[in-house]
């Protein structure tokens, strides 16, 4: 189990060098790296409710600036088919994110981000998994003395693969997270928007109660909603999952 899990994680390492290697030849372009590091807790209730949220920081190389964030929300599961071989899962998705950017050249920035969302899981495979995750975000940004409001949708299309397990119940195992996801500026904020993203990553399931991931993901943005896309970002990503009941 072990090695299986080092030799992945170094695997994701090399590709993801080469691939900023590669976006750092692009003429007219910014590549960036960046590091998120998030801590996710979350609280079974009664009749298919989770109360669940996030606390996380980000920064980016070269240092341009350096983000903290905390985001609680809640989840309703809905079950409208369900077989022996497969299942079709409703997750609908509350909450309200506080996002606090450090610049070092430019005024900080602080955004108030409530959203709402419904995630669409379909198991027709027994190691894999396929979901939909739909999203509206209002974005409330103070910035430079003055709010100001954005409008965005996201759709993320992804899965996960159950690469390896020497157990059942969701203990000791080893899995493939993967996704792509879109986003629309439909009331544009003065912030960077992200275009596009691109993440494959590892998984460990310890047991029930911890799980960890890792995933390199290739981040397109852009700064204005006239201009055309100007930066080209890969992010490395560490993410620790604690269920507390």
């Amino acid at each position: 189990m072990l090695k299986n899990l080092i030799f992945i994680f170094f695997l994701f390492l090399s590709f993801s060098f080469q691939l900023f290697a590669q976006i750092e030849e692009l003429e007219d372009e910014y590549a960036d790296k960046q590091l998120w590091l998030d801590y996710n807790v979350q609280y079974n209730l009664e009749k298919n409710f989770t109360l669940y949220g996030d606390v996380g920081w980000r920064i980016i190389s070269p240092h341009n600036w350096t983000r903290y964030y905390i985001r609680p929300a809640i989840s309703f599961t809905h079950y409208p088919i369900t077989k022996s071989k497969k299942h079709l899962k409703l997750v609908y998705h509350f909450g309200i994110g506080t996002f606090y950017t450090n610049y070092t050249k430019i005024p900080n920035n602080l955004e108030i981000r409530p959203f709402q969302g419904v995630n669409i899981e379909w198991s027709t495979l027994k190691r894999i998994n396929i979901n939909q995750y739909i999203r509206l975000e209002q974005q409330f940004e103070y910035f430079n003395g003055e709010w100001d409001f954005g409008l965005r949708a996201r759709y993320m299309l992804g899965g996960t693969f159950e690469f390896y397990k020497t157990r059942d119940n969701f203990i000791d195992q080893i899995y493939i997270p993967f996704h792509v996801e879109f986003f629309w500026n439909l009331d544009n904020t003065q912030n960077f928007n992200d275009v596009i993203r691109i993440t494959p990553g590892i998984g460990y399931v310890v047991n029930p109660t911890w799980r960890f991931e890792f995933s390199t993901s290739y981040h397109r943005r852009k700064f204005e909603i006239e201009d055309a896309f100007k930066t080209n970002d890969i992010v490395f990503r560490f993410r620790v999952f604690h269920n507390l009941n």
